[in-house]
């Protein structure tokens, strides 16, 4: 049966699950995926030999456009020669970077929140409008790509490492639903476009703080990626230290949190108070998991560090917000209950620092109570900008 654009239009982009070859006529027919991306190729015998031949996907090649290339193929068979090698460029058409954004566009944003498609349409569709127009997107080498960025970079240095991710971002979308094979922008790094806020120095704020957690309770995640990211947000702990963590580590008659020296970076024993702010977090991931608290896909092992990573950089690319890192809780949370009064010593125990001097050879007081109190006013305080928010 031959193949109507009325046919192609209800497949693409969908979920898919009929047969993965559709044939229309005259060696012409549709691979489909799972996924319900369609590409055109088209079958010919050469020297007793079947062949199969890609044309390009749909809908940026039309149906009628593909029945008018695999003609050309049968022309091309019919001359003895190879349509596979006849000039090179037989195999593929053109895409171009703008049909790479219109694709990205198309079957990524109606999954997004309406600001966030705001934000790429400001940042990445807006400044890539008129870039390489009419060249394959395939062809474009790294340093085209790096001319282009530099000339961004001489404008604005932080614009252009923003356009630079969301970029690399909506390509590499377009190369894992394979609509394109390669891009040569994939081999450039964030850190050779423009600058960003150097390390060490980002303080959220707490209206900050609130977005974020916006963002991750509404984000697409399991629960146990969403809570590791939240509940080091409220306790300000080195994400490994939670990230680890066994149900064996929390006392909850004591209602206190202890990291064994395995597991702190400096090697010591530290103890956190399980405060009324993030108990019920606590219980539910006690509650949903087994003995690792944030399992990763395997139960029985925690969640890597690069799937964590990869989940911060998901929820920071959607977000109209200067760079931070999951690191930057940590300085948050100690800036922030400074200007709230609470004293040096207790923030230095809720980080897990060794106190300097004598006071880390005999004082080994943990200061649990006042921990507590601090840690109330920061959830506190991040709740009320929640609410906020959400109003």
């Amino acid at each position: 049966m031959a193949l109507s654009d009325t046919k192609l239009r209800s497949i693409n982009g969908k979920p898919y699950s009929g047969k993965p070859e559709v044939a229309d006529e005259d060696g012409l027919s549709v691979r489909i995926s799972p996924k319900g991306v369609i590409t055109f190729q088209c079958r010919y015998r050469l020297d007793g030999k079947q062949h199969r031949i890609s044309i390009g996907r749909y809908p940026i090649v039309t149906l009628r456009d593909a029945r008018v290339r695999a003609d050309e193929i049968k022309e091309c068979v019919a001359r003895g020669n190879d349509p596979r090698h006849h000039d090179g460029k037989e195999s593929r058409n053109i895409v171009t970077l703008h049909d790479c954004i219109s694709y990205w566009k198309q079957t990524y944003f109606p999954q997004l929140r309406e600001n966030t498609i705001l934000l790429y349409e400001a940042v990445v569709v807006k400044n890539t409008r008129n870039i390489f127009t009419g060249i394959d997107i395939e062809e474009i080498s790294s340093k085209n790509w790096m001319d282009l960025f530099l000339a961004f970079e001489k404008e604005n240095p932080k614009k252009a490492r923003t356009i630079f991710v969301q970029l690399k971002s909506a390509i590499n979308w377009c190369i894992r639903r394979q609509f394109i094979n390669s891009c040569e922008l994939m081999k450039i790094s964030p850190k050779d476009i423009g600058i960003r806020t150097n390390k060490g120095e980002r303080v959220l704020t707490y209206n900050e703080l609130a977005k974020i957690w916006i963002a991750i309770e509404r984000s697409r995640a399991s629960t146990s990626n969403k809570l590791l990211h939240q509940m080091a947000m409220l306790w300000g702990c080195r994400l490994s230290e939670l990230r680890r963590s066994r149900k064996s580590d929390f006392d909850l008659k004591e209602k206190v949190w202890t990291i064994t020296p395995e597991y702190s970076k400096a090697k010591n024993t530290i103890r956190r108070p399980i405060f009324d702010g993030i108990e019920p977090l606590l219980n539910k991931a006690l509650i949903t998991y087994k003995d690792y608290l944030f399992p990763g896909q395997d139960i029985s092992k925690p969640i890597t560090i690069a799937a964590a990573n990869r989940y911060v950089g998901r929820i920071r690319d959607e977000m109209n917000l200067e760079y931070w890192r999951t690191h930057d809780f940590r300085r948050s949370l100690a800036t922030r209950l400074s200007e709230e009064g609470v004293a040096p010593h207790v923030i230095e125990k809720m980080l897990g620092h060794e106190l300097g001097g004598i006071m880390s050879v005999y004082n080994k007081h943990d200061w649990i109570d006042e921990q507590r109190k601090a840690y109330e006013i920061h959830f506190t305080k991040i709740m009320d900008h929640v609410r906020e928010l959400s109003d």
